[in-house]
């Protein structure tokens, strides 16, 4: 079983915190990381894990050609989420080993009990994909962004496994942009017709991939010393998609979906978790002389106009107690 994952410099201190939860559970499985910047390849070439395998575009590119010719063509949002499903092509490749498991981690996720549980889940089947699991208010308006979530998804070495990997690659090299577009968007709506191949699981489980966009569907808990629970079952990870820092304190992303930041998701969840990231983030800023910010999102206008919504937002999120700051000594 191997992991894979990318992330730029502005994101290494997220991809470190989610390696570093895996192995805090007991998880020393090859993680495979696609360096977007020779930043990130040049902090792991000292970090001391030697589980940990560095893969830079230039191999990926010589890898598939064909990513190298569709490169001018798309931004680059766009152009990292089509090296999604060739990327875990690639480590299955490099793996050699027939019916190894290779999952695909966004860098934003943190285990808070063993990876294990998830992967023993997927059962007999060859590819595992995790529903969004909107509630009911919300599924008309981001059905465009698809049923599922390319947050964590995995492929057996195996025919049907490769027969969904090798659609997916082709697929993302056609089309992959970062608006939805007739049922597609980005390298996730494809997952979509994932259920339409043989040998694919979903797993149900809301203690997987718990999110800012499905905390209302679940019954979240959390009783120190904890862990928190979904459902009744230990939460197993988080997606923390559009948490950022906002001058001395992080703002979640649960604004973006009208729900709200509980006691039992800040206590069990968020804080445990920004704890962890603020101490990365330190070593990340040591590490380059300065504090590296989020790469933003967008370009020419559009990055314009997105980067003044992520301030509105923020500043919305910290007026109506959707922040977290940290006590001075935590």
């Amino acid at each position: 079983m191997a992991y894979c994952t990318y992330f730029d410099t502005g994101y290494l201190s997220r991809g470190l915190t989610m390696i570093e939860s895996l192995r805090e559970h007991g998880d020393n499985s090859l993680v495979f990381i696609l360096a977007l910047d020779s930043g990130v390849r040049d902090f792991f070439a000292d970090y001391g894990d030697k589980n940990i395998r560095i893969i830079s575009l230039q191999d990926l590119e010589e890898y598939e050609p064909k990513l190298s010719a569709v490169r001018p063509h798309r931004s680059r949002m766009e152009f990292y989420f089509t090296c999604t499903p060739l990327l875990v092509r690639f480590v299955m490749d490099q793996m050699k080993t027939r019916n190894s498991t290779i999952i695909y981690l966004d860098a934003d996720l943190y285990f808070f009990d063993q990876p294990q549980l998830a992967i023993a889940s997927l059962g007999d089947g060859s590819v595992g994909i995790i529903e969004h699991r909107y509630p009911k208010k919300l599924e008309r308006r981001l059905a465009k962004y698809g049923r599922f979530n390319v947050g964590w998804v995995a492929f057996v070495d195996d025919k049907n496994g490769r027969q969904v990997l090798d659609w997916y690659g082709k697929s993302t090299l056609e089309w992959c942009g970062d608006k939805p577009l007739d049922g597609k968007y980005a390298d996730q709506g494809y997952l979509d017709s994932f259920p339409l191949f043989a040998g694919v699981t979903v797993l149900r489980e809301g203690a997987f991939n718990l999110a800012p966009w499905n905390t209302e569907s679940h019954d979240v808990r959390f009783s120190p010393p904890g862990p928190a629970t979904v459902d009744g079952r230990s939460l197993n990870f988080f997606h923390f998609h559009g948490l950022r820092s906002f001058g001395d304190q992080f703002v979640t992303g649960q604004i973006l979906y009208g729900a709200k930041l509980t006691e039992a998701l800040k206590q069990g969840v968020y804080v445990p978790y920004i704890r962890h990231l603020s101490k990365n983030d330190v070593v990340v800023a040591g590490e380059f002389g300065a504090q590296v910010d989020i790469s933003k999102r967008g370009h020419g206008l559009s990055g314009v106009l997105g980067g003044l919504r992520r301030k509105a937002l923020s500043l919305l999120s910290s007026l109506t107690k959707n922040s977290i700051r940290l006590p001075r000594n935590p």
